[in-house]
């Protein structure tokens, strides 16, 4: 059971951290090498080996630019909650 709780608390904490950072590569890799544009302006054209991949563009510079006001909340409560039931798990292990 511990190991499940602990693999569910990183996942909750380090997922959405893994998240952000996927999506500001995107981003950059976007506008390096395939030359979209992308900002808050709106969507702008951006053409993705012949895909229309503007909207999506647009999408991933919202999560790339927002993430931590977006996901930060959930990871400092993820991680709080884990360090609560680290704590309350060494001090039942101690008073065994």
């Amino acid at each position: 059971m511990h190991r499940w709780i602990t693999r569910f608390f990183a996942l909750m904490t380090l997922g959405p951290v893994a998240l952000w950072a996927a999506c500001a590569l995107a981003v950059a890799s976007l506008r390096g090498v395939y030359g979209c544009r992308i900002d808050a302006a709106g969507i702008h054209p951006c053409d993705l080996h012949g895909l229309a991949a503007g909207e999506t563009a647009a999408m991933l510079g919202i999560l790339a630019s927002q993430g931590p006001m977006i996901f930060g909340p959930l990871v400092l409560l993820s991680a709080a909650a884990w360090g609560l039931y680290a704590l309350i798990r060494r001090l039942r292990r101690g008073a065994r």
